[in-house]
């Protein structure tokens, strides 16, 4: 089951820029809550801002079938804004969250992800290479690993994606793994 996902994630990389001109991020409120599934692509941050705007009672985003992100940028800003409304992250026994999507999970004050749910995980590439052909130190990795140790307080969870999978594999998180690299708060 992982695999097919693993595959679109690969199919949707190659093609990024098609993803990139549509709309792959579907948002919905219910209440006080923001119910987010898709892709999150270069649109996205707009439109998660406006719904934002639009419902200023939220209190939760609940990521569902979120596979991965095609413009880390755009999770980085999306995920602080999340944080700087103070708002809190949430995952379904039926959700799974990959890669991107796990990263703007982080974002929130408050981070639940019950038994049953998928967190994956794996190293980043790019068209000049993979996170493992950098060496620690390079200014390839500050992005997504100043971001991360923003949203949890240290650096070690993106030391750990990077090294428990290759970009075009897979590592479910375990329990154990989640409270060890703080992506849960309860």
């Amino acid at each position: 089951m992982h695999k097919a996902r693993l595959l679109s994630l690969a199919l949707l990389a190659g093609c990024g820029t098609v993803e990139n001109m549509s709309q792959t991020l579907n948002l919905q409120v219910e209440g006080q809550v923001l119910r987010m599934d898709g892709i999150i692509n270069t649109r996205a941050l707009r439109q998660f801002v406006g719904v934002l705007d639009d419902n200023p009672t939220l209190r939760e985003v609940v990521l569902g079938k979120v596979e991965g992100s095609l413009d880390d940028d755009v999770v980085a800003e999306m995920g602080y804004t999340l944080r700087d409304r103070g708002l809190a992250t949430r995952m379904l026994p039926s959700s799974e969250v990959y890669s991107g999507g796990v990263d703007l999970f982080l974002a929130g004050v408050q981070r639940t992800v019950p038994a049953g749910a998928v967190v994956g995980v794996h190293e980043w590439e790019t068209g000049f290479g993979t996170a493992r052909d950098y060496p620690r130190g390079a200014k390839q990795h500050e992005p997504t690993r100043g971001y991360i140790e923003d949203m949890l307080g240290s650096d070690a969870f993106y030391w750990f994606t990077v090294e428990a999978a290759p970009f075009d594999s897979v590592h479910v998180m375990t329990r154990n793994e989640l409270i060890k690299y703080g992506v849960v708060t309860r």
